[in-house]
């Protein structure tokens, strides 16, 4: 064989596959110093509350946050009604999304303060997050934008800390996998670029849906006659077998609470955790505390709704869509019953201040 056809040295391959990585990586961050702010980059469902959160801005001081039981849940005009003329009265925006997890409701909640605008009234600033959503996206979406774009080293270390000595090494492992394969993902500007050059375009069908008779980000959704007749028997067969389960606290919730009150632009924005019912609470849930203290001294109340001991009206199929999703009714009495809820908190603990003040 000639020499200039012998075969690469191992030396010659390792200095060709560094080279290779350096100059990928040098590629990659020079994408994403492009990119600027990924959470705008395109993704069905969370694009569509973006925009909502940009056209009420200058017209909302509260946002809640979470998952589907709370984009279809939570209904801002009945829980704005009863908290007004009081010390905590507001208007909110729901930015719940379909499908949303720990992960992207922390994304959201701090896009939503650098947004805040300081109310020109004596509206209450509140930041209400599902205590209860799951720490990452379901694996499906694995390689969404939905994941992808969010998922940074930030986020991974909040994933990192939703854990405890309770759980099992596999869901650990599952946990922290999932948002470090979706960490590479991201540094690695999977799917970024072309989103930024041809980006899709939002469902005006939802956003239409989610915003008329001031619905302010609410996906109601309807009365099924056929899961209703289901519902009822579930609820026949399970009331009654309330078992009462320690509650699912990690140190993430904690100090996520520090991070978005160190991320506000404006002093005295309060914060919430709340737990959203779902039918299947009637065999069985969590037994929460009534509040916790973050690391930094901030006291953020627990409005756990998932008591049908507490709420027996919750559970009656007249009021779901299906058994984990409420129907507009439904959505409307869970709401009021919610800000009832807060708003005694607040009786005794303390009326939040003003936003800005």
């Amino acid at each position: 064989m000639p020499a200039s056809e012998k075969e690469p040295s191992w030396r010659e391959i390792i200095a060709a596959v560094s080279l290779f990585i350096l100059c990928f990586l040098l590629v990659a961050s020079l994408l994403h110093i492009a990119i600027r702010n990924p959470l705008y980059l395109h993704a069905d469902m969370r694009s569509e509350k973006l925009v909502i959160l940009k056209r009420l801005k200058t017209q909302i001081s509260s946002a809640v946050f979470g998952s589907s039981h709370i984009h279809n849940g939570f209904d801002p005009r009945a829980f704005d009604s009863v908290l007004d003329g009081s010390p905590a009265q507001t208007r909110t925006v729901n930015l719940a999304i379909l499908g949303g997890s720990q992960s992207e409701q922390r994304s959201m909640a701090l896009e939503f303060l650098r947004n805040l605008q300081a109310p020109p009234d004596k509206s209450a600033c509140l930041v209400m997050l599902e205590l209860n959503a799951g720490a990452n996206f379901q694996t499906g979406h694995l390689v969404h934008p939905r994941s992808i774009n969010i998922y940074d080293w930030s986020t991974v270390r909040f994933i990192s800390r939703l854990k405890n000595t309770d759980m099992g090494f596999a869901q650990q492992a599952g946990r922290i996998g999932f948002a470090l394969i979706a960490a590479t993902l991201h540094y690695a500007n999977v799917g970024m670029l072309s989103d930024k050059i041809i980006a899709p375009p939002v469902d005006a069908a939802m956003m239409e849906h989610d915003m008329e008779h001031d619905r302010r980000g609410l996906d109601a959704l309807d009365y099924d006659p056929e899961n209703g007749a289901e519902e009822n028997k579930m609820i026949a067969q399970e009331r009654g077998q309330l078992e009462l389960k320690a509650p699912e606290l990690y140190p993430g919730n904690y100090e996520l609470i520090d991070e978005l009150a160190a991320s506000s632009p404006f002093s005295n924005v309060s914060f919430v955790y709340f737990v959203y019912p779902k039918l299947t609470d009637i065999s069985g849930t969590f037994n929460y505390p009534d509040e916790i203290v973050t690391p930094r001294g901030h006291t953020v109340p627990i409005i756990d709704l998932a008591r049908p001991d507490r709420f027996p009206s919750f559970y009656q199929a007249k009021f779901w869509h299906d058994e984990a999703h409420l129907d507009e009714q439904g959505a409307a009495q869970v709401s009021v019953v919610f800000a009832q809820q807060l708003k005694a908190w607040y009786t005794t603990h303390g009326a939040p201040q003003r936003c800005g003040g």
